[in-house]
């Protein structure tokens, strides 16, 4: 037997009208795939703190990441932590701050 506890995606409308100034910032940087595969707020951390650190992406799109990313990273690990320990609850928080957290950062982008 095995549990099996996974992330999945729920937006009430697709990613790209929720988050229109995250989803022009995937396609400006070349990645518009995550935009349209509709992907977690949490796996999408990642991708977002890549972006800030290729030195590739212009730095107006790096600047306006800044201190987002920190926070982003903090509270997935924050998350993570809470997934392996089975703390749901605890963990149900911490994605809640994830997407309070992405709302910031689209009012940044947007």
């Amino acid at each position: 037997m095995q549990i099996d506890i996974r992330l999945i995606p729920f937006y009430e409308k697709p990613f790209i009208e929720l988050f229109p100034g995250t989803a022009g910032m995937l396609h400006q940087v070349g990645r518009p795939e995550l935009a349209e595969r509709d992907v977690s707020l949490y796996d999408l951390i990642d991708d977002v703190a890549d972006i800030h650190e290729d030195p590739n992406v212009v730095e107006n799109i790096r600047s306006r990441l800044g201190v987002h990313v920190e926070r982003l990273v903090s509270l997935k690990a924050q998350a993570r932590e809470h997934l392996l320990a089975r703390r749901l609850n605890e963990l149900d928080q911490v994605l809640y701050l994830i997407e309070d957290a992405f709302e910031d950062l689209e009012e940044v982008l947007a």
